[in-house]
């Protein structure tokens, strides 16, 4: 497990496993963190109720994630590129 850590610390940041989460795929990875700079601060996730009889396209069960990013698709990015596994952030809808 290598988990890419934010400097900023937030008294609710968590550790999340980045296949878990739902991101922007399309996104270009953070220049600043592929040349060598810290994560300033950790990403910003929602977390999603997961329905167990979703459909998705043609029928096929669709399958959710219970969590997706707010902000952070292009640190997730980097972080995929450097070889992290896991990465810090905040459930924004947290209560």
């Amino acid at each position: 497990m290598k988990i890419l850590k934010a400097q900023t610390q937030h008294p609710k940041t968590q550790t999340f496993q980045i296949s878990n989460l739902t991101y922007i795929q399309r996104m270009a990875p953070l220049n600043e963190l592929l040349q060598g700079e810290l994560m300033q601060n950790p990403i910003e996730i929602i977390q999603h109720e997961i329905y167990s009889n979703r459909l998705g396209a043609n029928g096929e069960n669709y399958i959710e994630k219970k969590y997706s990013v707010y902000k952070g698709s292009q640190r997730i990015q980097a972080a995929l590129k450097l070889g992290y596994t896991h990465i810090e952030g905040i459930i924004l809808n947290d209560e």
